[in-house]
């Protein structure tokens, strides 16, 4: 027997979640984390006869926010409520198991609706999706309520006192990989027209910016590598494409720095990296993934338990540049949330429906040659873990024919997840947000749920 690390649960996202089934993200449950309150406190046998209805929508995209007929949904969030205000949610990395969900929870369904029934009476209401979550106090009356878009609309401030809770961002600048555009369109920080320009909050930023070969307002990148404390900081760190990591290449060559990588992920940590900037995931696990590009994988071994490893190929990650037009989504799950949005395209602004199954994904440098099943260790009760890569969008490559993943993501040390992307995010300013960035919203969203097998 063995058990395999899928990037994300199966719930079906419509059903009643009851004692006993799995919650996919951290919730109000009470945990030795600290994320929880007392979900299950909520009488199941009091007559239900109340229902709670509505959609869960993404930070600062729901209605009167995004243009209209271009909101984006959450799928799978989870919506409960409970007596008592949950607790709260680590302001750092952590890892967290996957538990019971409270008692009568439910997961929005793939166009971001609910529909949650209880007893009349006080209760916290609470929508979350991996870390972002929103928390209110309501009066839950006979007879069917529609909840607001205010209500139900996942935060862009992190604001704990008013029940208002965000992941800690941290975002390394990339070349033309602008993913802090797209951070700033759901409301982190203030935009100029479509670019963003500088964060905002009265409890703090709600990212960090880093850079390579920092100059300005910016932190030097060299700050992560170098220090597992600084990366703590944060429950996701962003490595978008840097034009070129050539003269990074002793640091992620060092086999301490690459400890601290291992280490962040190892505690829970989410990375999110793409193309060029590949090396930061590639050398510090370098066995999930086979990129196809002549020069651009690196091989070795790492050893989830001691965060050792060895490089025996180093890669750059440099690949080349290509697009195409019939990215897919693998995930069946992604396909019928994406299906189900409209919105512009880089190559036709007017919007339109999207085809899940046929869309264009721009700005590739590089493809993925295979994806590898590895052993990563034992679970509490001795059973051997394997981390299965899961590719969630594949698209042709020129280079070799045919189709091959382009958005990946993996559990390398059992807790903490990895994003890879061939392609970049937002190329340039631009009204609205295209299907790879919708895409890897969604991504976003779901590296945050926790994780299903802890190693020992």
């Amino acid at each position: 027997m063995r058990k395999i690390l899928g990037s994300t649960c199966s719930l079906v996202a419509s059903a009643l979640l009851v004692g006993g089934l799995v919650a996919c993200g951290p919730t109000g449950r009470s945990t030795v984390d600290g994320n929880g309150g007392d979900g299950g406190n909520v009488d199941a046998f009091v007559p239900q006869t109340a229902t709670l209805t509505g959609k869960v929508w993404a930070p600062n995209q729901g209605p009167g926010q995004a243009a209209p007929g271009q909101e984006i949904p959450i799928y799978g969030a989870l919506v409960y409520l409970t007596k008592t205000k949950p607790d709260a949610i680590p302001q750092n990395a952590y890892c967290e198991k996957c538990v019971d969900t409270p008692a009568g929870g439910v997961l929005s369904s793939h166009d971001g609706s609910f529909s949650l029934s209880a007893a009349p009476g006080t209760y916290w209401l609470v929508v979350q999706k991996g870390q972002f979550r929103i928390e209110q106090q309501i009066n839950v009356v006979d007879g069917a309520t529609a909840l607001t878009a205010a209500q139900t609309t996942l935060p862009s401030k992190n604001d704990p006192a008013n029940g208002a809770w965000i992941p800690k961002i941290a975002i390394v600048r990339g070349f033309s990989d602008n993913i802090q555009d797209v951070m700033g369109k759901l409301g982190f920080g203030t935009m100029g027209g479509n670019t963003w320009s500088s964060p905002m909050g009265e409890a703090g930023p709600e990212m960090t910016m880093y850079q390579y070969n920092a100059s300005g307002a910016d932190l030097d990148v060299n700050l992560l590598f170098n220090n597992i404390e600084e990366m703590r900081k944060y429950h996701i760190i962003f490595f978008p494409c840097a034009t070129s990591m050539g003269s990074y290449d002793s640091t992620l060559r060092d086999q301490n720095k690459l400890k601290n990588i291992r280490q962040f992920v190892k505690e829970g940590g989410k990375l999110y990296v793409t193309d060029w900037s590949g090396e930061v995931a590639d050398r510090a696990f370098p066995q999930q993934i086979e990129l196809g590009d002549s020069g651009a994988d690196s091989n070795g071994t790492y050893d989830p338990a001691t965060l050792t490893g060895t490089l025996t190929t180093v890669g750059d990650s440099d690949g080349a540049y290509y697009d195409n037009d019939d990215g897919r989504a693998v995930d069946p799950n992604l396909g019928m949330w994406l299906g189900l949005q409209v919105g512009p395209t880089e190559a036709n602004a007017t919007p339109a429906m999207y085809n899940s199954q046929r869309f264009p994904i721009t700005h590739n440098y590089n493809w993925v040659k295979s994806l590898k099943s590895v052993s990563i260790g034992l679970d509490p009760n001795g059973v051997p873990v394997i981390d299965e890569p899961k590719a969630w969008v594949a698209g042709t490559t020129p280079a070799a024919g045919g189709q091959h993943p382009q958005a990946v993501t993996y559990t390398p040390t059992g807790c903490g997840k990895v994003l890879y992307s061939t392609f970049q995010t937002s190329n340039t300013a631009h009204a609205g947000m295209y299907p790879q960035e919708r895409v890897l919203l969604y991504l976003i969203m779901e590296i945050q749920q926790c994780s299903e097998v802890i190693v020992e």
